[in-house]
């Protein structure tokens, strides 16, 4: 009976030992394999996929080096000393970024145009003396340039040549060197004018000691020949009549020669206005005659060659003079018209006048001639107009074309004294 109690015994207990290997095996947790977590992104990078631009910086600059950034030298502006050679800008983005950056930089006042670049440095050379901006800009391929803009002022020094106050003392000199050398010149021109004028007096008194004094005495003797030929009632004969006309001539001669003498005497005479000249002559007769005389100018006076006014007084005097002397006028009218391109000046009196076709007329006398020979020089006409009883009118017009002549072409004319 034992024997069959054991083996009962050894399965239940076979029995409850699987019961409880699997009640453990239900009841024990399960593993659960999970995927090893990403690393999350930088945020440039997150930046950069959402399409923000890149923000470009300037780094510095250097004067030597392109690739040592060891010599990299950072400022808020450069300043190149003057005739520098040369600058290189080194620029970059603040925060590095994954995969290519297009850049693009100018100088403001030097470059035309934006330079578009991969690389992070900008060369320049020979800047010319002023104050630029250098600009630049970055991007992603593809993108559109932004607004964001690094900027860095830049100065070239110029030379002391280079600089305005170089040029406003150069032109100071300059001004003092022209206004020394009118000076000079004036000294020069007043010098000549002293030695002309100091020559003008010495002619002018030899020839009032020994010119007049020898007219003087041949009018004497003419005077006292003349009054022979009348005591003895023989003035109609050829030889008196001869004797008569030198006497003539004589006189016309000693009143020619106190005008040159007076004329060399005047200082003022070297003058380039017509009308000045002229008032001092209508001034003289005035004084010395005692006749009335006007005087008219029409237009806008120009200044002419002080030669070319010493030939139209003296035509103006000799006028004057025939109308006191030989036509007896009461009354004198002188007029100096302007006009465009000529002037003309006519001397106008009321005296008794006379016929031109009559050789009595120029027989002894010099002045017409004189008058003609003087208009000539200067290129113009003179034009005579009387009649008997009716006045006389003397007019000479000269274009001034032909007073402005070069000195080369007016051989006749000698330099300041304009004879």
């Amino acid at each position: 009976m034992s024997y069959l109690v054991r083996p009962c015994c050894l399965a239940m207990a076979l029995l409850c030992s699987l019961a409880t290997t699997r009640v453990v095996a239900q009841a024990a947790p399960v593993e659960v394999l999970t995927a090893p977590a990403q690393k999350a992104p930088p945020a440039e990078a997150a930046a950069t996929s959402a399409g923000t631009q890149p923000t470009s910086v300037i780094l510095g600059y250097s004067f030597t080096n392109e690739t040592d950034a060891s010599s990299l030298q950072r400022a808020a502006d450069v300043s190149l000393p003057p005739g520098h050679p040369e600058i290189i800008l080194f620029f970059d983005t603040v925060s590095p970024v994954q995969g290519p950056v297009e850049f693009r930089y100018r100088l403001n006042d030097y470059d035309g145009d934006w330079t578009v670049t991969l690389n992070r440095i900008a060369h320049y050379r020979r800047l010319t003396p002023g104050d630029y901006t250098f600009e630049v800009q970055a991007r992603l391929p593809g993108q559109a340039w932004g607004k964001q803009v690094a900027l860095l002022p830049v100065h070239q020094q110029p030379f002391f040549y280079q600089t305005w106050y170089c040029y406003l003392l150069l032109l100071l000199g300059l001004i003092a060197l022209a206004a020394q050398l009118l000076r000079q010149r004036d000294q020069l021109l007043k010098g000549q004018m002293g030695m002309v004028l100091e020559e003008r007096n010495r002619i002018a008194s030899d020839c009032h000691d020994t010119l007049m004094a020898g007219f003087a005495a041949i009018s004497w003797q003419l005077e006292a020949t003349a009054k022979l030929f009348r005591d003895a009632g023989t003035v109609d004969t050829p030889a008196a009549q001869s004797c008569e006309l030198a006497r003539s001539m004589v006189s016309h001669c000693q009143a020619e020669a106190r005008r040159i003498i007076w004329d060399l005497r005047d200082s003022e005479e070297l003058t380039n206005v017509l009308s000045q000249a002229l008032a001092r002559a209508v001034t003289a007769h005035r004084l010395r005659d005692s006749i009335e005389t006007s005087f008219e100018i029409e237009g806008e006076e120009i200044p002419i060659a002080p030669g070319a006014v010493h030939h139209l007084v003296c035509i103006g005097q000799e006028a004057v003079t025939n109308a006191i002397r030989h036509a007896n006028s009461s009354s004198i009218a002188i007029r100096l018209k302007y006009e465009s391109d000529a002037l003309s000046l006519s001397i106008r009196d009321n005296g008794k006048g006379f016929q031109i076709s009559d050789p009595a007329t120029r027989t002894g006398h010099f002045g017409i001639p004189v008058m003609e020979e003087r208009a000539r020089k200067l290129g113009g006409t003179l034009r005579l107009n009387t009649s008997i009883d009716a006045g006389t009118e003397v007019s000479v017009t000269v274009s001034f074309q032909a007073i402005n002549l070069p000195a080369m072409q007016q051989h006749y004319v000698v330099p300041w004294i304009g004879v």
